[in-house]
C-alpha cells in the first residue's frame, strides 16, 4: 500500500513539475544559468523569445562555446542597466538578436558580441560587448570614451 502512495506522489508531484515548466515557457519567464571557470553560477532570467544569431566573420565555435556565447547575450539582456536595453527588452517590438566576430583590442582577442534589435529590414545595434574567454570576463564598449569597460557578470 505504501508503494502505490509513494508511486501516486511522485506521478503527481512529476506532472505538476510539468505544468509549471509549460506555464513558465509559454509567459517566457524561463531562468537558466552560466557556469564559470571559477564554479560561480551566474542565474538569469530569459528574454522570452530566442535570440537571432548573426555570424559576423568566418570564426567557426564548438557547440559549447556557441551556447556559453548565447547564454552571455541573454544575460546581458536580462543584467543591463543601460537605457537602451533595457528599453527593447521591455517593448518586444521587433527581435533581439545577436552577433559574434573575432576582434583584437588594445592586443587581446576578444570575442565581439553585438547585441541589437530587429525590426522589418532594420537592425539596430544597441550595444557592443567584448567577451575575453580565458578570464571569462565581459565588457561593454563606451562609444563616448572609445574604452572597455568590465561588466560585473555577478549583478
Amino acid at each position: 500500500m505504501k508503494q502505490v502512495f509513494y508511486l501516486i506522489s511522485i506521478a503527481i508531484i512529476s506532472i505538476s513539475c510539468s505544468k509549471n515548466l509549460e506555464h513558465a515557457k509559454a509567459s517566457g519567464s524561463m531562468n537558466d544559468t552560466i557556469k564559470q571557470k571559477d564554479g560561480t553560477v551566474l542565474n538569469y532570467k530569459k528574454p522570452g523569445e530566442d535570440l537571432i544569431l548573426l555570424k559576423r566573420d568566418q570564426s567557426v565555435y564548438s557547440k559549447g562555446y556557441q551556447n556559453r556565447l548565447r547564454k552571455i547575450a541573454e544575460y546581458y539582456l536580462a543584467k543591463s542597466e543601460k537605457d537602451l536595453v533595457k528599453f527593447h527588452v521591455e517593448k518586444k517590438e521587433g527581435e533581439l538578436g545577436y552577433s559574434t566576430e573575432e576582434n583584437d583590442w588594445e592586443d587581446v582577442n576578444y570575442t565581439q558580441i553585438g547585441i541589437f534589435n530587429k525590426s522589418g529590414n532594420n537592425l539596430s545595434t544597441m550595444q557592443w560587448l567584448f567577451y575575453e574567454p580565458k578570464s571569462q570576463k565581459l565588457y561593454e564598449f563606451d562609444l563616448n570614451t572609445k574604452k572597455l569597460q568590465e561588466f560585473n557578470l555577478e549583478k
